[in-house]
């Protein structure tokens, strides 16, 4: 699809030159690795120049080291890890408690598997699968370096994911077509390509509500704005489960999801670029009675 046109369907839901524009040149940001320091210790420490953001652990970076994020200290000791705000959205309203089970459906490369651990305290169970077994290696890398003790990980297939054992929180980070974080897409993607991947979401996202506990929660959660990869699934999911309830989500400078597919959906959030200062998302939490 070319960008003229990539736009025109965009401008549907939002202001699709500014949502776009914005995305070219997005800030980085890091999040402070709780499990290893805290907040105040780290900025006391650090020669980053960093900026608050309304999540205690999560700081724009204001200004590049020459070498990258990456190559410095602070990430090789684990102190931080990089991470965009929008990506830790999902485990902020997922919320997993100390001494929770949780399962991470599609987890590598871990940054929002090992946020959770730090939510959690490392205290309680994570299970962290992914289907790639090429990325479970970076997973891996990323819960050593980042000091995570409580987290198990498994390559299995989302869709068809089977365990013995239902969890109390689950997190569901959508394969999809990434259209909210990568300029690169906009000239290979086409709406056929959204409808085709909705139904590996679906599947995924039903697999996924199978093995939470009652009374669990579930957070669903895409980096990509078509609607058939994000109100679809959901919506599909609650035909299936007409007592499954979406909560009302808070996030700053979002949106609410489109809802044509339902009255509900306004309790969903969208995140854009223009808005937010941070590549685009979708959001969904869905509570099992």
């Amino acid at each position: 699809m070319e960008k003229p046109e990539y736009l025109d369907w965009l401008n549907q839901y939002t202001d699709a030159e500014a949502c776009t524009s914005s995305q070219q040149s997005l800030p980085y940001y890091l999040r402070v690795n709780s499990l290893k320091t805290t907040a105040e210790e780290y900025l006391n420490w650090t020669n980053l120049k960093l900026e608050k953001t309304f999540l205690s652990y999560a700081f724009q970076v204001k200004e590049l080291p020459p070498n990258g994020l990456g190559n410095t200290i602070d990430y090789a000791t684990g102190w931080m890890h990089t991470q965009s705000l929008s990506s830790m959205l999902p485990p902020h309203l997922l919320n997993p408690k100390p001494g929770e089970n949780v399962l991470d459906i599609c987890a590598a490369p871990g940054s929002k598997t090992t946020q959770c651990a730090a939510l959690m305290q490392n205290k309680g169970i994570i299970l962290a699968n992914d289907k790639n077994k090429g990325r479970i290696s970076a997973l891996a890398n990323n819960i050593e370096r980042l000091g995570v003790i409580n987290t198990s990980t498994m390559n299995q297939d989302g869709a068809r994911f089977t365990s013995p054992h239902k969890f109390q929180k689950i997190l569901v980070d959508a394969p999809c077509s990434g259209l909210g974080s990568s300029e690169k897409a906009y000239g290979w993607w086409e709406e056929k390509y959204s409808r085709n991947i909705s139904a590996l979401q679906t599947a995924i996202l039903r697999t996924a509500f199978s093995h939470l506990e009652p009374g669990g929660t579930l957070v669903y959660s895409t980096c990509t704005y078509p609607p058939d990869e994000n109100e679809r699934p959901v919506s599909r999911l609650l035909e299936k489960n007409p007592n499954a309830k979406l909560e009302a989500v808070e996030i700053p400078n979002s949106e609410p999801g489109i809802q044509e597919f339902g009255k509900e959906f306004k309790k969903a959030r969208r995140v854009y670029p223009h808005k937010f200062n941070s590549e685009g998302f979708f959001l969904a939490k869905i509570r099992k009675p």
